[in-house]
């Protein structure tokens, strides 16, 4: 249904994911914008339940995989590399240390391979006739997980959005074979952390990334080429704006007791994230862990029976990396966010969590020439 009265016999398909842009947002924003009102009215915009944890870092793999997190076990931001034997624990995406070392100069054997599990969707395409390409932000080109998550695209690094749309553009026109060509726009995103999802700064980028794609790729794409194209709008996930007042500290709640230990005799911390903590415990200790959480803040907590009869995160066969990774109690808070005092608690909006402002995202689908 999410193609319902949308011509797609073509031969490319252009997918921009709008980082943080979650369908409430679609709902409440697009009629001020031209292209988000047009494709509105000339294509067809549909609710999409994403991914849990509503995390970039486990979103976007799904993204370039077509894997859930069952199957390519990124579970979040902060991961252990291995199980809750391995007392490592990464940010995924930079593929860094919590202190933002480089993972392979902290840990030489710590290969990037090791972040998710699956091959591309890149590799995918490619192998059925369709040419890939990434356009994506510079300051990320080169790095550790974009090598490993993009491999089969060809990547185009951009400095600003007017580029970005501008290189999808070019990339179209310069097709020869059936393209796919995926462009990824962080602004919203950083915008509603920093300021919070209703704020000036928020609705101003979204004001320029409308304009900006509307601009550089659907006004002055090749007529022909627009014809040939269908153009896919969606995004990751949502987020929900937080207040110093809901926010708990992790670090002040005493739950070291009830954590599994790591090689050296140490309390395995918390990964995920702020609005999707996920523990690993000692035998017997999970269901007074969740007591100590209920305590301190509204919070849902999952068990390791629960998660998997829920599908929590994805409904697949999971993978060897995932039931190594596979928590034994996931923590979401209702409200705000309940963390270590490390920085996060400055941020406004934030996501990771169940609420259906995180979790429905807009899939919005329409032939390109159908705007010009």
């Amino acid at each position: 249904r999410v193609f319902d009265g949308v011509d797609t016999d073509v031969r490319n398909v252009a997918v921009v994911l709008l980082d943080g842009f979650g369908y409430d947002h679609w709902k409440r924003r697009h009629e001020r914008h031209d292209l988000l009102a047009d494709l509105t009215e000339r294509g067809t915009v549909t609710p999409l339940t994403s991914i849990y944890p509503s995390e970039t870092a486990a979103a976007i793999t799904t993204m370039h995989t077509g894997r859930q997190p069952v199957e390519h076990g990124n579970l979040g931001w902060f991961q252990h590399l291995g199980g809750p034997d391995d007392g490592v624990v990464v940010q995924t995406l930079p593929f860094t240390t919590l202190d933002d070392e480089p993972v392979g100069e902290a840990f030489g054997d710590a290969s990037p391979e090791r972040i998710f599990e699956g091959d591309t969707l890149y590799r995918r395409l490619a192998a059925s006739g369709v040419d890939p390409h990434v356009v994506h932000p510079a300051a990320i080109e080169g790095g550790a997980y974009s090598n490993r998550s993009l491999r089969g695209a060809t990547t185009t690094p951009y400095e600003n959005v007017a580029e970005m749309a501008l290189r999808v553009r070019q990339t179209l026109e310069a097709a020869d074979d059936p393209t796919y060509v995926y462009g990824y726009v962080p602004h919203l995103d950083a915008a509603g952390h920093a300021h919070g999802n209703d704020s000036p700064e928020y609705r101003a980028q979204i004001g320029m990334v409308a304009d900006c794609l509307r601009r550089e790729l659907v006004e002055r794409l090749d007529p022909e080429t627009a014809r040939e194209t269908l153009l896919i709008v969606t995004a990751d996930h949502g987020q929900v704006d937080t207040s110093p007042e809901e926010n708990v500290d992790l670090g002040e709640l005493g739950v070291e007791e009830f954590l599994a230990r790591d090689a050296d005799g140490e309390p395995i911390r918390a990964v995920g994230g702020p609005r999707n903590l996920q523990f690993h415990t000692r035998p017997g200790e999970t269901a007074a862990l969740a007591e100590r959480l209920a305590e301190a803040a509204p919070v849902r907590t999952f068990d390791a029976e629960t998660l998997r009869d829920r599908g929590l995160f994805g409904d697949r066969e999971p993978s060897a990396t995932f039931e190594r990774r596979r928590p034994d109690l996931v923590a979401v808070p209702e409200r705000g966010m309940l963390w270590y005092d490390d920085g996060h608690f400055e941020h406004v909006g934030m996501h990771g969590g169940l609420h259906p402002t995180e979790m429905l995202v807009p899939f919005g689908a329409v032939r390109l020439d159908e705007l010009q």
